[in-house]
């Protein structure tokens, strides 16, 4: 046969290419439907292996997470006789912005202890505290002069003061306490290195210290307050969906006999629940750690607070008193123990009694449980040592606390005693103060390890520090070690390793690389990860990230680890321009305006060369 004769005819030609598409085709549809309907293995990653646990739920509408807040103004409408009587409360006052004719007076004063005169003086209808060096003459040499932008404090105690530089917001070093009608250092301020005008107000304190307030650009103290005193939604949560409904005359449907669906009544909130509400400003103690997946402010009155954050004390003998140590204190009385108290049996969220009342007001709620025959003190002792017949006299006295200048009332209900003076170099185990929700092992750990490595931050004791930071270590390494995942595992590893001189590079890049690190962390873990890169050499890498870390924080040390950076590249010019950048956020650096001094007049630039020289005073 020739080879033409082999060749398929046109038709049948068609009939194969037919036949050869139906065939695939049909294996197509098979394949398409083992692959839909026949069961397949799970793939591996689908499950998550660490799962949030869902919020409880809530009769009340508003504790959902994208309801929004309204602000106070759209409350005072509907509820004026409330909104007016809740604003003359401490609470309603907690802050304010700046009014000059509403504060202290001018005054001057000096510290010597860090050789700096302080000056409260108005200006442009603006109140200014003014810093200056004490050269030892009648001189003085003004480090700072800050127009201030809000007043933090009811008043009650003391007024302490915020300024925006370079727009972050920081606290001035000086305060008005009203029990002296004087002016002196804040809190923490009185020694000899204190930090200045660079203390960062954050949004912790934030939080507890004003109503409403915008985190600018993800930083760590760059924020705008939106509503200076704390808010009705504070406690009540958020209004939208109340203002909508009454707005629109709709009959939301009633969660109990007395309130609606679309806001929180605290007083109508079990008791853990109606506790959680003061609680989330009022319980400090000595770690606060974060729930996995969720930030302190995120949580909604009405929820249990522990969903949101793990709060631990350090069990040590005699704690002393706090200014935010109340909560703690009353847990350990037998009073709240053995009966159905809570914070509002004896304060009313909605009205203060006036100064005359106070001792009637608090005498009648002590005397609701307890006769005033059971009192054990002598008749004629106590007429003379109390005529009021005074029950928190003996049981509930005025106490020294950590704030200098400053005393409040010890709530650990009990016999007389002495107020505790514990000391700092105590170490201890932490134990949750609230019950903790049901957590998995590693979140249990994860936890108890933040928290070990908090206390291991704020510890003085090197000792006790370096132990808590070991427990911290270990807790957080297992825990990685089980395959979460954890920003803020991650960074406390970091910080961990670096406060026992390990290196961190692989958790501080662990660490940075998730995108939902929380600002301050995100800072401290920076900070460290830019000086582990200047030992190893990588100082490209290490000016980079600290240029990145200026921009979320106003913070003298990274200006100077940049100039460190900057000298070691021999890059002379942006060594000069970060230590000039470190003594404005700290005019205190003296050594470093000698240094400054020293190169200005190599120049040949005899007056920087004497700016600095007049600042270099140690």
């Amino acid at each position: 046969m020739s080879p033409a004769s082999d060749s398929p005819k046109p038709a049948d030609r068609n009939r194969l290419s037919r036949g050869v598409i139906a065939s695939v085709l049909l294996v197509l549809v098979v394949a398409l439907s083992i692959y839909w309907f026949y069961p397949r293995p799970q793939t591996q990653g689908v499950t998550d292996p660490f799962p949030i646990p869902p919020l409880s739920v809530s009769p009340y509408l508003n504790t959902k997470p994208d309801v929004a807040y309204v602000g106070s103004e759209a409350c005072r409408h509907c509820h004026p006789n409330e909104h007016a009587s809740f604003r003359r409360t401490g609470m309603g006052r907690s802050a304010a912005a700046i009014d000059p004719n509403q504060l202290p007076p001018d005054a001057n004063f000096d510290h010597p202890v860090s050789k700096r005169r302080y000056q409260v003086h108005r200006q442009d209808d603006r109140l200014w505290h003014r810093e200056s060096l004490l050269t030892g003459g009648t001189s003085a040499i003004v480090l700072n002069d800050v127009p201030l932008t809000h007043v933090v404090g009811s008043g009650t105690h003391a007024h302490t003061f915020l300024a925006e530089i370079d727009g972050f917001l920081v606290e001035s070093p000086i305060t008005w306490y009203t029990s002296r009608k004087a002016w002196a250092m804040s809190p923490g301020f009185d020694r000899a290195e204190h930090a200045g005008f660079q203390r960062p107000v954050n949004e912790t304190c934030l939080f507890c210290h004003t109503g409403r307030f915008e985190v600018i650009a993800h930083s760590d103290h760059r924020s705008k307050i939106t509503e200076p005193a704390i808010s009705c939604e504070r406690c009540h949560g958020p209004g939208q969906l109340h203002v909508q409904h009454h707005s629109s005359k709709q009959s939301a449907r009633r969660v109990d006999a007395g309130g609606d669906e679309t806001i929180v009544n605290p007083s109508r909130l079990p008791r853990a629940l109606a506790e959680a509400v003061c609680q989330q400003c009022h319980l400090q103690a000595s770690a606060l750690v974060p729930a996995r997946g969720r930030k302190p402010s995120d949580y909604r009155p009405g929820l249990a607070l522990e969903e949101f954050r793990h709060d631990y004390r350090l069990e040590v003998d005699n704690v002393p008193v706090k200014v935010v140590g109340h909560v703690e204190q009353l847990r350990l009385s037998r009073c709240y123990q053995a009966s159905s108290m809570t914070c509002v049996t004896c304060h009313d969220p909605h009205h203060e009694p006036e100064l005359a009342q106070r001792d009637q007001h608090y005498q009648a709620v002590c005397v609701s449980c307890h006769k005033p025959a059971q009192c054990r003190v002598d008749t004629q002792v106590r007429k003379k040592q109390s005529p009021g017949n005074r029950c928190i006299q003996c049981h509930m006295p005025q106490a020294t606390t950590e704030v200098e200048h400053v005393a409040f009332t010890h709530h650990r209900i009990g016999k007389q005693f002495e107020s505790p003076q514990a000391s700092s170099q105590q170490a201890g185990d932490l134990r949750p103060v609230l019950t903790l929700p049901t957590l998995t092992e590693v979140d249990r750990k994860r936890s108890l390890g933040l928290g070990y490595l908090e206390a291991a931050n704020r510890s003085s004791d090197q000792s006790a520090s370096r132990g808590y930071a070991q427990k911290a270590l270990d807790l957080l390494s297992t825990v990685r070690d089980a395959g979460l995942r954890d920003s803020l595992v991650d960074a406390g590893l970091a910080d961990a390793h670096s406060l026992l001189h390990l290196d961190a590079t692989k958790y501080a890049e662990a660490a940075l690389a998730h995108p939902d690190l929380p600002a301050r962390e995100r800072c401290t873990v920076m900070l460290q990860y830019a000086q582990m890169l200047a030992k190893q050499s990588r100082l490209d890498e290490a000016v980079a990230t600290l240029h990145e870390l200026q921009k979320l924080r106003r913070m003298a040390v990274d200006s100077l680890t940049l100039a460190d950076c900057e000298r070691a590249q021999g890059n002379t010019a942006e060594s000069i321009a970060a230590f000039e950048q470190a003594v404005r956020i700290n005019p205190r650096l003296w050594k470093v305006h000698r240094m400054l001094a020293e190169h200005y007049r190599r120049l040949g630039n005899n007056e920087k060369a004497a700016w600095h020289e007049a600042r270099a005073v140690p």
